[in-house]
């Protein structure tokens, strides 16, 4: 049975049987068995009882969504996985080591200030903050329900697509994502036989 995981939305197949005990082969995370919904008491959005005007439905959660679609359109059929002829570099434009370069060497980075992949001294980034998934020449982000948000080219998302080029901030530290060819190492000079 293919199954996309909750957390990393990678498409594997899982046993039949096995729902809820084995993990993705990606992320680990053990995805529970999706239960059955219940019957809506409430009418729809389109049926002719339902009241617009009394709606808390504005623009954040339109984009919320708008969002995870988009991340699910550009992951579908995609695995996770760090790039194959391009290196994966962050560069920190504000906050503390303002100009490091940290180079993206796991599929799956975790962001906090305690036991993360990249710990950040930032007080107003939270234990385990967000984390990047590295889908080739994309990252997906996802926001771990941190107390600040996590914004993505100055918009807060909870789940969004960071390409080349694209801020990434967290709390107030505030990164770059590049992708960058790989150096081919060169193969020194030449000797010439006379």
């Amino acid at each position: 049975m293919n199954v996309s995981c909750d957390d990393c939305h990678t498409i594997y197949d899982l046993p039949e049987g096995k729902e809820g005990i084995v993990g993705c082969p990606f992320c680990e995370h053990v995805n529970r068995p999706k239960q059955e919904r219940p019957a809506r008491t409430a009418p729809l959005p389109d049926s002719p009882l339902f009241d617009h005007s009394k709606t808390m439905l504005g623009s954040l959660e339109g984009e919320i969504a708008d969002e995870r679609t988009a991340v699910r359109r550009a992951i579908a059929g995609k695995r996770i996985g760090l790039p194959t002829n391009l290196d994966a570099v962050l560069v920190v434009l504000e906050g503390d080591g303002k100009g490091k370069r940290i180079a993206l060497t796991k599929h799956r980075i975790l962001f906090g200030r305690k036991q993360a992949d990249v710990v950040l001294t930032d007080p107003e980034a939270s234990r385990q903050h967000c984390t990047l998934l590295l889908y080739g020449d994309f990252a997906v982000v996802k926001d771990t329900g941190s107390a600040n948000g996590t914004k993505v080219n100055n918009r807060i998302v909870k789940e969004g697509l960071v390409k080349s080029g694209d801020s990434l901030q967290i709390g107030s530290t505030v990164f770059q994502f590049l992708l960058s060819s790989k150096a081919v190492p060169s193969a020194g000079p030449s000797r010439r036989n006379a």
